[in-house]
């Protein structure tokens, strides 16, 4: 056998791929709150106040530094409980979230491999619940949520901390921007499918 670069460069990102399947370790633990940004948090809803149910299809790509990922993402809300699945676009499992409203469970990708499962979460809820919630959940000094029909924006001191902006009225749907200029990385979400049960 010829071992060309292209062949040792897909030998290496299979075993990448094997060495990473086989080192993810799940993840279980109580949350009641996820810090967004320095000294600033969001309260994370409790069983009895996820009320919705839907299902939504994402094509994301995230940024950060000199680094890119991009993923398909399955999002399923329902009572007492939200769930995400993230996929390669080779259709391997990135990582798994799910959250009942007192304890997050995760496996794949997360926390040892750079990915933080409650970050993920709260920025799901940051980007998809409506603003009223969002500024009744965040804790933390001089805090501010404004809103407008295609941004929504998450100030502390009158500093712009985390910007989202909307391709459509409706935050579950179409394109959004998310943008987290204390942490350094966006988020691009293009939602493909969208269904409300």
């Amino acid at each position: 056998m010829i071992v060309t670069p292209t062949s040792l460069r897909v030998i290496t990102l299979f075993c990448a791929l094997l060495s990473y399947a086989c080192s993810t370790v799940p993840v279980q633990r109580n949350v009641e709150r996820v810090e967004i940004a320095k000294a600033v948090y969001l309260m994370l809803p409790r069983a009895e106040e996820i009320t919705r149910s839907f299902d939504a299809t994402q094509l994301l790509v995230a940024d950060y530094e000199e680094h890119s990922l991009s993923f398909q993402a399955q999002l399923e809300v329902r009572p007492g409980k939200i769930t995400i699945v993230a996929i390669t676009m080779w259709g391997g499992t990135l990582f798994s979230i799910s959250y009942d409203g007192a304890t997050l469970r995760a496996h794949g990708m997360v926390d040892r491999h750079g990915v933080n499962a409650e970050y993920l979460l709260a920025d799901v809820l940051l980007a998809i619940w409506d603003a009223e919630w969002v500024s009744a959940r965040l804790r933390g000094a001089a805090l501010e949520v404004s809103e407008s029909h295609d941004s929504r924006i998450v100030s502390r001191d009158g500093e712009p901390l985390i910007e989202i902006s909307y391709e459509t009225p409706d935050a579950k749907t179409g394109r959004t921007r998310f943008k987290h200029l204390e942490r350094g990385y966006q988020l691009d979400i293009r939602t493909a499918e969208f269904t409300e049960s």
